[in-house]
């Protein structure tokens, strides 16, 4: 990519920022060659792909605008969706299936989404509704919390047999993956303790278990359903190609995207294509 062309995207992404995070109609950017290519373009290759995976930062709700944005681009090119989610814990799928179906309200089925999920309704409610509108189904993906909590608390290794039960069969904290530096600048920042030693391991250990765990369920889903195209939508280092997509490959052969809005610590000035497919200049 020259460097000319570089440099505007890098300039109208901080513009993004400083404005408060207005949309930039065509500014994306083809990881592969490093061009600025349309939205449309991005969508006509995430279109062939198996699962698209879709950054989110939680709580930021351009991000949740994107996630639709690409929902619907998708859906109007026909192609058969299914929407994966972090924010649902695997148990929690029947409350999924029951909205999805239109058997819940959206009074009823509020209380099921903050028994799963912290952040604000108002954040993915038009996510949900699209999805419900559509009958496109919606994947509960995640790990239940109390197996994360264990494993973060005490190891993988003290999981009972009951509670490996839908697990992958083998879950280590990889310390040549590229996310472990991440993992362990979150360490510090979160629990103000040096990144080392087990608690280090038990923390790396417990996003391992919520990477391949998320990856085993994708990969159940479409195999179960060889005709969709699952979006999944998740936090920014899930998303990444070392995380989720990553583990992907242990449970099958499947054609991935990596669709990220860009982050601070994540744009284009560092960000590769072992990193993500495309980078979206939305903030």
């Amino acid at each position: 990519m020259c460097r000319t062309a570089l440099f505007l995207f890098v300039l109208l992404a901080g513009m993004v920022t400083a404005a408060g995070g207005a949309y930039l109609d065509g500014m994306v950017m083809r990881m592969s060659d490093r061009q600025v290519v349309g939205f449309p373009q991005m969508i006509d290759d995430a279109a062939g792909a198996d699962v698209v995976f879709v950054s989110e930062t939680h709580d930021n709700y351009r991000h949740h605008a994107t996630e639709l944005e690409i929902i619907r681009a998708l859906q109007a090119r026909k192609v058969a969706l299914a929407i994966g989610l972090e924010m649902f814990q695997s148990d929690g799928q029947q409350a999924l299936d029951d909205w999805t179906a239109g058997r819940l309200t959206e009074k009823q089925f509020i209380p099921l989404y903050y028994r799963n999920w912290n952040f604000d309704w108002s954040l993915y409610r038009e996510i949900f509704l699209y999805a419900r509108e559509h009958r496109i189904p919606m994947l509960a993906l995640n790990i239940p919390k109390r197996i994360v909590f264990k494993v973060a608390g005490s190891g993988f290794a003290s999981l009972t047999a009951a509670e490996r039960k839908g697990l992958p069969a083998r879950v280590t904290c990889d310390l040549s993956n590229p996310q472990t530096a991440f993992l362990r600048h979150t360490f510090k920042e979160v629990y103000r303790h040096e990144a080392g030693g087990r608690l280090f391991d038990y923390f790396c250990e417990a996003q391992a278990v919520r990477n391949s765990g998320m990856a085993m369920n994708i990969a159940r889903y479409l195999k179960r359903e060889p005709g969709r195209t699952m979006v999944v939508l998740t936090g920014d280092w899930h998303a990444v190609k070392y995380g989720i997509p990553g583990e992907l490959g242990r449970f099958g052969s499947f054609r991935s995207r990596v669709l990220f809005s860009i982050v601070p610590g994540l744009d284009a000035r560092n960000a590769t294509s072992d990193m993500v497919d495309y980078l979206i200049g939305w903030r």
